[in-house]
């Protein structure tokens, strides 16, 4: 086992939960479609309306090690107590693979878990069965500032994602004279 940090759960890495993300992990390129179709009788094919994106999964390979029985248990118990609430209920996580560090994904446990434990070894193996109910990995909100102290000026915005985001564009006014004349178009590129 190599002990290399390769996700983290709410900013704490699968190391010090006692775990280790194994080779071969199944993370989605992209999300399931849930599709939006009717068949009409006397027509050929389907009517296809725009089709929404579907929850995202992640089947994460994992290794706990414990240097006895009782310490391999206690790491297990770990992972559940990272992932379930007060009350035993799962709970939202945020889940973040440092191979991209600045992207984040809201999941929750979706599935059982069951050890797998060869005979006299205190190593176990499982699968970590998470669900992104938002399909979406989130970045770090972003904030430009600018003064403006002549007219005409023009501003540019960028999204550097890769879906659509709304923007909030707020305008004070730290002069005596009215604002007036101001346009807001959207350009895309690409």
């Amino acid at each position: 086992m190599s002990l290399v940090s390769r996700f983290t759960l709410d900013g704490v890495t699968d190391i010090s939960l006692g775990i280790e993300l194994m080779q071969g992990s199944d993370e989605p390129l992209a999300p399931s479609v849930r599709e939006r179709y009717v068949e009409i009788p006397g027509r050929a094919g389907r009517w296809e309306f725009d089709g929404d994106l579907g929850p995202r999964e992640f089947s994460l390979p994992c290794a706990v090690v414990g240097s006895t029985m009782a310490a391999l248990a206690t790491a297990a118990r770990s992972v559940a107590a990272a992932l379930l609430d007060a009350d035993g209920k799962p709970k939202d996580v945020a889940l973040v693979f440092l191979k991209e560090s600045d992207k984040t994904y809201t999941v929750r446990y979706n599935g059982n878990i069951s050890v797998q434990r060869l005979v006299g070894s205190t190593i176990g193996y499982f699968t970590l069965p998470l669900v992104a109910s938002d399909p979406y990995a989130y970045g770090a909100e972003e904030t430009e500032t600018a003064t403006v102290t002549a007219s005409p000026t023009a501003l540019s915005i960028t999204n550097d994602g890769t879906v659509s985001t709304p923007v909030v564009i707020t305008i004070t006014n730290n002069g005596v004279g009215a604002v007036t004349g101001i346009k807001v178009a959207q350009k895309v590129v690409g």
